[in-house]
């Protein structure tokens, strides 16, 4: 079992078949910090009232070996986290 409670890297999208590996490029280390970056994402939505079960992250590879995170969610989840960024900013603007 590893770390995320899987069998290993397979089971978070990661297909090393698929992957171009370049010498003196760390881009395990990238795509596991993309990987802890989209859970803490994911966290911080939840935590904040959006309902995450329709939402999905995904970890990537830059060239240069950092990561990168995709994240896909519903038209409605969209405008909903827009209200939510842009109340913030007032609140943020206001104290």
């Amino acid at each position: 079992m590893d770390a995320f409670g899987g069998e290993g890297l397979a089971d978070h999208g990661f297909d090393p078949d698929e992957t171009v590996w370049v010498r003196g490029v760390d881009c395990v280390a990238g795509w596991r910090e993309a990987c802890d970056a989209g859970v803490a994402l994911m966290e911080a939505l939840a935590a904040s009232g959006i309902d995450v079960t329709s939402l999905k992250t995904q970890a990537h590879v830059r060239p240069d070996g950092s990561g990168e995170v995709t994240l896909r969610l519903p038209t409605a989840t969209a405008r909903q986290t827009k209200e939510l960024l842009q109340a913030a900013l007032r609140w943020g603007r206001a104290s």
